[in-house]
């Protein structure tokens, strides 16, 4: 009897997982030409001087900050949404807003070692944190290769493993000249730009 619950348990779990699978493969299908692909990538045809010269990707932050105390802590999650657009020595940064499927955009913030004090990032890593000329955060971002519509904060389907990789690429070289030309040594940590003395 016991050993019936199990086979069907097994089975169960199985489907369910096939299921999954497809439905990920799918999205993942659509995602590599979508629409929201397609429309982020005319946000920066708007709005960035010669386009066509720069690789474009979508980018997300997610912030996660805990508060309370005693019995009761509260977790707070805030999600930012980028369009970049980048090339040697200089990248765009586009702030987008989803509502209800329509997406809007925000002013461009135009990125390079003369505007910034420096650019905290891991090398081989998609992320990093951009910082103003008093060494004051600007923003942070990750650019990643999937990126799934399961819920409202993950609003679109954008598959972009060519953008992703060029912009490790990217971020590795442009860290350099930054931190070089402001003779700044990041720790390559999150939120800890800079060694304690």
């Amino acid at each position: 009897m016991n050993t019936r619950y199990i086979i069907i348990g097994a089975a169960v779990l199985i489907v369910l997982f096939v299921i999954f699978y497809i439905r990920e493969c799918i999205k993942e299908k659509k995602g590599i030409n979508s629409e929201e692909k397609q429309t982020i990538k005319k946000i920066i045809s708007e709005l960035v001087p010669d386009a066509e010269q720069y690789t474009t990707a979508y980018a997300i932050w997610q912030s996660i900050a805990l508060s309370g105390g005693g019995r009761r802590v509260t977790t707070t999650t805030q999600y930012w949404y980028y369009a970049v657009a980048f090339k040697p020595g200089i990248i765009y940064v586009v702030p987008l807003f989803f509502n209800k499927g329509d997406i809007s955009y925000g002013n461009p913030k135009c990125l390079t070692k003369e505007n910034l004090g420096m650019v905290n990032a891991k090398a081989g890593d998609s992320w990093a944190t951009f910082y103003d000329l008093d060494r004051e955060e600007i923003l942070t971002l990750m650019v990643g290769p999937h990126n799934t519509k399961d819920d409202e904060f993950h609003p679109v389907n954008i598959q972009q493993k060519e953008e992703y990789q060029a912009f490790v690429s990217f971020l590795k070289e442009f860290m350099a000249e930054v931190n070089e030309y402001r003779q700044v040594t990041v720790t390559g940590k999150i939120g800890k730009p800079l060694k304690n003395k």
